[in-house]
């Protein structure tokens, strides 16, 4: 059974661990958009305030095979798979 990867925009501070060592080309990183902004909580805001608007995204969630490299790669803890 395929879990899907969630990822924690209150705690992505976008430094690409995650990209850089999945296998599988899962994800990518982007700014963030106003309205993804205005939905992060208070410290979300700050950190992006402090690392910048950059956030990784799961754009191919159907190339995972759960290796579970992203997760360890993560040091904010914010993959998780769900």
């Amino acid at each position: 059974m395929n879990k899907t990867i969630n990822i924690n925009m209150n705690k992505c501070d976008g430094d690409g661990g995650c990209l850089n060592y999945c296998p599988n080309q899962v994800f990518e990183l982007r700014k963030i958009t106003a309205n993804e902004y205005d939905s992060l909580k208070f410290l979300g805001k700050f950190k992006t305030m402090i690392k910048g608007r950059v956030k990784s995204f799961a754009v191919n969630s159907e190339n995972c095979v759960e290796c579970g490299l992203c997760i360890q790669q993560c040091h904010e803890r914010a993959i998780q798979f769900v």
